[in-house]
């Protein structure tokens, strides 16, 4: 259903739009899990190390696919809360050509490079022949990959992120149950898993086309118009800071587990299962910054700077509440969650520095929900440079502070790295959104549980 996100109460509009996007974003972490326990399950170890080998080969691959689907959603989104109907469907058409066109040539390169690929991201010799069957099949199914991360943008440009929740729903069940039959009853290893992926993969996308064609009759989008080069460069433009900011993450991540990993195997399972947790009880904040968007496009769209800023504060108060029910749940039952990723119960240093990763960063963790607001009004805004400037100082202080602490404390104060990075990238965040609306009241006074009313 289409939704107007510059009417209607603030907090209820945000919160039921970054509820659907956070249960399938977790929906889809789950069940990359389930894969990989399947796989490990029935197939063996090396089945399960060549997946996640070939998986973490086409990281950037997936960025550029996700950073697409960014830039696409900005520039629909602008147009829609502007009521340009025209723009909103050269900016559909575009998108959808330019997401199968970029599928099409990313999918030649890799079956071509394939077995190049390995090799740069030296993959142990005694997984290449399975990794190679993974990555093969997988790029077969690229073009959906693409395909489906423009029906999110489109969809959720529209304000409407029910309809591919609907479609990872699907897409998940189907991709567990043929992991199942194919891995565990038909015994067909890392191609059956592989086969089962590209499958979902292809559902997901067919599931979210009928759903997507629903809504976009509500627009009646029937006109034929030709690809725009205008859109498509606003496209490109707005895309490429996301597909840096995925990237330089994952460059990031590979730092600071690498500073990790001088402190031996156990304190490496215990932050590898912390990482893995936090990943996912930080997605609901995460989310929010990722709505909080969508709903700055649409209301600058508009011309609405004061309705943005009520946005802020109703996205800030949502972190408040999921940052203290987090904050509980990791307080409470922390141990326990971390032991079901450690094989060995009896592993105290492993479950001891796990813990103590996963309460620090969940301490602060509001930092980093205030943060992602502020990133998302930026990035909605078509604020490129500052956008990058908050997340590449955010990740730069979060390694060099890493590494200055563990020299000086040691591995103790290593987890404070993450809040000092935050913290600055919230800093740049914040001043951007400052010089972006000068005129605007501060969006702290104007949260509902100070003020009464927005």
């Amino acid at each position: 259903m289409i939704t107007d996100m510059t009417k209607g109460d603030t907090y209820r509009v945000l919160f039921k739009f970054s509820l659907y996007i956070a249960a399938g974003n977790m929906l889809q972490q789950l069940y990359n899990l389930a894969d990989i326990y399947i796989v490990g399950r029935y197939a063996g170890v090396n089945a399960m190390a060549a997946v996640g080998s070939a998986s973490n080969s086409v990281v950037l691959l997936i960025n550029i696919a996700v950073g697409l689907n960014m830039g696409t959603n900005v520039v629909i989104a602008t147009s829609f809360g502007k009521k340009d109907i025209v723009q909103v469907k050269k900016g559909i058409k575009t998108g959808v050509i330019l997401a199968f066109l970029l599928g099409i040539v990313f999918t030649i390169l890799g079956l071509i490079f394939t077995n190049w690929i390995l090799t740069v991201t030296n993959t142990p010799a005694e997984l290449i022949e399975e990794a190679n069957i993974y990555l093969r099949i997988y790029f077969c199914g690229l073009i959906f990959l693409f395909l489906f991360n423009i029906i999110i943008a489109i969809s959720q440009a529209l304000g409407d992120s029910r309809t591919t929740f609907y479609s990872l729903i699907v897409s998940t069940f189907i991709n567990v149950f043929l992991d199942i039959i194919l891995v565990k009853y038909l015994n067909l290893g890392i191609l059956g898993a592989a086969v089962a992926t590209v499958i979902s993969e292809v559902i997901c996308f067919a599931w979210g086309t009928i759903m997507i064609t629903k809504l976009l009759r509500q627009i009646k989008v029937r006109e034929d118009y030709k690809y725009d080069i205008a859109q498509q460069n606003k496209i490109i433009r707005e895309s490429f800071p996301a597909v840096l900011q995925r990237s330089v993450i994952a460059i990031g991540v590979t730092l600071m587990q690498s500073l990790i990993n001088h402190y031996g195997v156990n304190v490496m399972a215990g932050y590898i299962a912390a990482t893995k947790i936090f990943g996912l009880v930080s997605m609901p904040v995460m989310d929010i910054g990722n709505a909080v968007t969508t709903f700055t496009a649409q209301n600058l769209g508009a011309n609405k700077k004061d309705r943005v800023t009520e946005g802020i504060s109703a996205a800030i108060l949502l972190d408040i509440c999921f940052s203290i029910f987090i904050l509980v749940l990791v307080y409470g039952f922390g141990e326990k969650i971390i032991a079901l990723f450690i094989s060995n119960k009896n592993n105290i240093e492993a479950i001891s520095f796990g813990l103590r990763y996963i309460r620090i960063t969940c301490l602060f963790q509001i930092i980093q929900g205030v943060l992602q607001v502020y990133n998302g009004v930026i990035r909605g805004a078509a604020d490129v440079k500052g956008f990058m400037e908050s997340f590449t100082l955010n990740l730069f202080c979060r390694v060099t502070f890493g590494y200055v602490l563990a020299f000086f404390l040691g591995l103790r104060y290593i987890p404070y790295a993450w809040p000092i990075g935050w913290a600055v990238g919230l800093a740049i965040g914040y001043l951007r959104y400052v010089r972006l609306f000068q005129n605007a009241r501060d969006p702290i006074l104007k949260i509902k549980i100070f003020k009464g009313r927005s």
